[in-house]
């Protein structure tokens, strides 16, 4: 069974459609990368499957279920890192992650694994610190961390390198990779050539179509070449 799956979908605001007749399927231990040029819809895309935004047709499910019906514990088995991850000004770093352990019932495993891609990340030392205070590199650190100490069955980043110095980046690559050999089903999109990770597939998103295979992978490794994708 398919991870997530979108089947025809469309989304739009007032009478015009940013996208539409959209499908795809992630399956477990896939790294998909999603391409596209600036305004073309990549975020939105991203959102809606996360159930963040509503689609204007068709149909999202994960783990075959309609995310509508999604219950709480199926909910937490999928992780969204938005292009800008946003914090609760009242709560520490580490609150952040009391929080999301508390309500996921999190075993003593996972929180030795939440702790140990603090350390990785390089967050641990400012964990009594509040997100707003961090740079924009150490706030998507801080998101990733979140999102990896889940242990999702499908992950998915928009632009999650962007931010963040080469050291890091390769920290994620390598979190992304042990997470797709555990399973998971990884969707990112990405505006440069990654250093480690070969992705199973590529999509573009253009004049509002999803264009999947060699083609797509062509017209990415090309363009990160140039640097023309954003």
């Amino acid at each position: 069974m398919s991870i997530l799956e979108a089947r025809d979908i469309a989304f739009g605001y007032g009478r015009a459609n940013v996208w539409e007749h959209i499908s795809l399927t992630l399956e477990p231990g896939e790294v998909v990368l999603l391409v596209g040029a600036n305004g073309a819809g990549k975020s939105t895309l991203l959102r809606c499957l996360a159930g963040w935004e509503q689609v204007r047709s068709g149909d999202i499910s994960f783990e075959g279920v309609p995310l509508e019906r999604l219950k709480a514990d199926a909910r937490s088995r999928m992780a969204f890192v938005a292009d800008v991850p946003a914090f609760y000004d009242d709560l520490t770093a580490y609150e952040h992650v009391e929080l999301l352990g508390r309500a996921n019932r999190w075993d003593d495993t996972r929180w030795d694994e939440a702790d140990r891609l603090l350390e990785r990340f390089g967050i641990a030392p400012y964990c009594d610190q509040y997100p707003q205070t961090f740079s924009r590199g150490m706030r998507q650190k801080l998101a990733c961390s979140l999102a990896l100490a889940l242990k999702p069955t499908c992950l998915l980043l928009d632009e999650p390198t962007g931010p963040l110095d080469p050291a890091s980046a390769a920290v994620l690559e390598d979190e992304i990779t042990r997470v797709a050999h555990r399973g998971c089903a990884v969707l990112m999109s990405c505006h440069h050539e990654l250093e480690t990770i070969e992705p199973t597939r590529v999509l573009k998103l253009d004049d509002g179509a999803l264009t999947v295979g060699a083609d797509a992978a062509r017209a990415f490794t090309s363009a990160s070449a140039h640097g023309d994708i954003a």
